[in-house]
């Protein structure tokens, strides 16, 4: 018999931007709404978003809102920092599972109240801007679990795991820990600086092979305007895609590249 012959998808480019901060996270910009948010992001051709503020969920579905269904993309995410001070991007397919995720992570943030002159505000809005409450509880800080401990209920929930900006010298994997480690089930490192690739796997040559991604890392909306962005080549904008995409599946991929 001979095989079926299988279609193979045609793929399209997608720029993506996969961590963004709202006016939730305290150190943001009270500018990081849902409408200045998706105005910027449309501005910029960018056609994936993720939104990804510290230890909290409560302005992502305000931002989807405002998104539609028209691009962006937004895939549901949180920004957690592990005992080990260690920055983790933690993306799921919707925004039910991300939020049984963060009640987990709220869990496990030490009790203690904002100070709003010291860290700034953490305000929860709606899709038009409208300020709904002040989070009390204070975002910043570590959660008492471990880089594997939030990789391992991050991986149960069918999310993605990438260690952020692991090139930086503070709150980064490589920075605190020193290296990857064996067994870490990534789906990619996002790096904050592209043009020193070659010199981080010099000196790293153990994460050859590794997808790497790159990201605003926005809590200004300037900052979304970066030289290098990361494209996706999928067959439609969509959480399982970006997936393929990262782990070099079914012709899908992720590749960074220097804006036009």
């Amino acid at each position: 018999m001979f095989a079926k012959n299988h279609q193979v998808p045609i793929l399209k480019r997608y720029t993506a931007d996969l961590h963004i901060h709202t006016t939730l996270s305290p150190c943001a910009d009270l500018d990081m709404g849902p409408v200045n948010i998706i105005r910027k992001v449309r501005s910029l051709g960018i056609g994936i978003i993720a939104i990804a503020d510290h230890h909290a969920v409560a302005n992502i579905p305000a931002v989807m809102e405002h998104a539609g269904s028209a691009p962006p993309l937004v895939i549901p995410g949180i920004e957690v920092q592990t005992k080990e001070e260690v920055h983790l991007l933690c993306l799921f397919p919707d925004f039910p599972t991300l939020n049984d995720f963060a009640v987990l992570i709220r869990s496990k943030l030490p009790p203690f109240r904002n100070r709003a002159a010291l860290f700034g505000e953490q305000v929860v809005v709606n899709a038009k801007e409208e300020i709904l409450y002040f989070e009390e509880m204070l975002l910043v800080g570590s959660v008492a679990m471990s880089v594997e401990n939030v990789a391992l209920e991050t991986k149960m929930r069918g999310g993605l795991l990438i260690p952020s900006h692991v090139d930086r010298p503070a709150y980064s994997l490589l920075a605190n820990l020193g290296f990857l480690p064996p067994g870490l089930d990534v789906d990619a490192l996002e790096i904050a600086r592209p043009e020193n690739l070659a010199n981080l796997l010099t000196a790293h040559s153990a994460l050859r092979g590794t997808t790497f991604i790159t990201s605003s890392d926005a809590h200004f909306l300037r900052q979304m305007d970066t030289h290098y962005v990361t494209v996706f080549y999928l067959a439609e904008p969509s959480f399982e895609e970006v997936k393929l995409a990262l782990g070099g599946k079914e012709g899908r991929k992720a590749l960074i590249e220097r804006r036009a």
